[in-house]
């Protein structure tokens, strides 16, 4: 019977072995690619929620701006006293960036881009007819104007454009209400699967965990028959068991962490991916010598895999706490933050050689770890795309200059950013697309990464008021340029009249 154990054992265990560390490499990348499209699906759905509200937004704008307008000439038609032409050229300046961005919307609805086209020509046949009644009335020709309006010409037009905007903002709302139920049912779906993949993974590391008892309880029958090796074995087995026990008590206190999952955020994915990456250090290191070189193979490929997932996660929440998790403004001195940058990638430039040339940068209103973060982005962008055998190098310049958020608002003073190297560059037809989550422009076993690192430049650029765009010809380098202001003005401390 001894004999029959130690002969048949390996064969067994390798099979069991095989089939376990398979399952669990099977279910991490399931998990993996299922995460990640649950996680795209949802960005891109809250994407297009965010941009169906900013259409909303313009066609009330424009609709109002119309209102106004038509209120400000007929004050003017009744009194003949100027300051009723305020409300007027006050719309008439707004009118045409409202049209402009209706018009340069990409709207997914049928027939939209034929309404906004429509709402923009009949907006322009009422505009001139406001502009011909109010030239009359300044003429004095008091008769000639009113004669116009009583054609009613005016309040067809209107009425056309009332119904135009009607109709624009019934798609839209029934646009946003179906996004909004996608979202509901892909935040559900995700939770679930999600949930029940964690789970399975636990019930097959159970399934491991029962092999290496199993694989204890034959060792103490061995060594029973190996009488010289008994007080060596019992040791060896009491340890085993410590272990074991512990390892039990940490997959009772996981299932019971389980219970809430449907209550946490995305960032608590990391717990089971952390448990995953912690029981194979300790099969790693107490079995490493019981397992064929097949069964460390499937070890090391299920920590790759969790680790994998586990970057994933992280720039997931990194690009989400851009907005969720972002520090009060203070002034910042962007050459210490490239200080810390360069001492952080300390290692990566002394291996690649890279020669960094970088001119005074300012002191800026920012959040300064979004500031770290943004230049540590944008840096490590350029040390990666790089061709073999080149050194990068990369300068960072600076200028100067005033600009306005707002039409006829105050200037202020901005600087610009500019990143250049001499890495492998891209087609400048894809520019938009890189600063999108999730798009790369090369294969994944070419360069490393998940395609969230530009995504979330842009993200923390815009927070700041700012802007970013790329610049590049293939085989010839890129130039990442960012335009920030550097005094912060909140909206509630701007001048009323910078809203004009």
């Amino acid at each position: 019977m001894p004999n029959r154990l130690l002969d048949h054992s390996p064969i067994l265990l390798s099979r069991r072995w095989r089939f376990a560390f398979a399952a669990v490499s099977l279910l991490l990348v399931v998990n993996g690619l299922t995460s990640y499209r649950a996680m795209r699906e949802l960005v891109q759905i809250e994407s297009s929620v965010s941009h169906t509200l900013q259409v909303i937004g313009i066609i009330k704008n424009t609709f109002s701006a119309i209102q106004g307008a038509e209120t400000g000439q007929r004050g003017y038609l009744i009194t003949g006293d100027e300051a009723y032409l305020e409300p007027f050229h006050d719309a008439m300046n707004s009118l045409e960036i409202y049209l402009n961005q209706l018009q340069a919307t990409n709207s997914e609805i049928p027939g939209q881009q034929e309404r906004f086209l429509r709402l923009r020509q009949v907006t322009q046949s009422k505009i001139s007819e406001m502009r011909e009644v109010i030239q009359l009335r300044k003429n004095r020709d008091l008769e000639s104007a009113t004669e116009i309006v009583n054609t009613d010409k005016g309040r067809r037009l209107m009425d056309i454009i009332s119904k135009l905007v009607e109709e624009m903002e019934a798609e839209e709302y029934a646009l946003l209400t179906q996004r909004r139920h996608e979202s509901y049912l892909n935040q559900r779906e995700t939770i679930f699967t999600l949930v029940a993949a964690t789970l399975t993974s636990l019930g097959l590391i159970g399934f491991v965990y029962y092999l290496l008892q199993r694989n204890l309880r034959q060792h103490t029958r061995i060594t029973e028959i190996l009488q010289t090796e008994n007080d060596r074995l019992e040791e060896k087995v009491s340890e085993r068991t410590a272990v074991l026990t512990h390892f039990s008590k940490e997959l009772e206190r996981s299932n019971r962490e389980l219970q809430d999952f449907a209550f946490v955020a995305s960032h608590d994915l990391q717990e089971p991916l952390r448990k995953i990456r912690a029981f194979g250090d300790r099969l790693q290191q107490k079995y490493a010598d019981k397992l064929e070189d097949s069964g460390a193979d499937y070890i090391r490929r299920m920590q790759s895999a969790a680790e994998r997932m586990s970057r994933l996660i992280n720039d997931l929440l990194s690009f989400s706490r851009v907005s969720t998790k972002a520090q009060p403004f203070t002034q910042v001195d962007l050459n210490e933050i490239l200080d810390e940058v360069l001492e952080d990638l300390e290692i990566t430039i002394n291996e690649s050689g890279a020669v960094i040339d970088a001119s005074p940068l300012p002191t800026l209103d920012a959040d300064p770890t979004q500031m770290r973060q943004l230049m540590q982005n944008l840096i490590g962008n350029s040390l990666k795309f790089i061709p073999p055998e080149q050194k990068p190098r990369i300068t960072i310049s600076v200028k100067r200059y005033h600009h306005s958020l707002l039409e006829g608002g105050v200037e202020t003073e901005w600087c610009e950013l500019r990143f250049s190297d001499n890495g492998i560059g891209f087609d400048e037809k894809f520019k938009d697309r890189i600063f999108t989550p999730f798009q790369r422009l090369h294969q994944r076993g070419e360069y490393e990464g998940t395609g969230i690192g530009l995504a979330v430049c842009r993200r923390i650029v815009e927070r700041h008021s700012g802007a970013i765009n790329a610049e590049s010809i293939p085989g010839q380098g890129a130039t990442f340029v960012v335009n920030l202001p550097l005094q912060h003005t909140p909206i509630s401390e701007m001048e009323p009249e910078q809203y004009a």
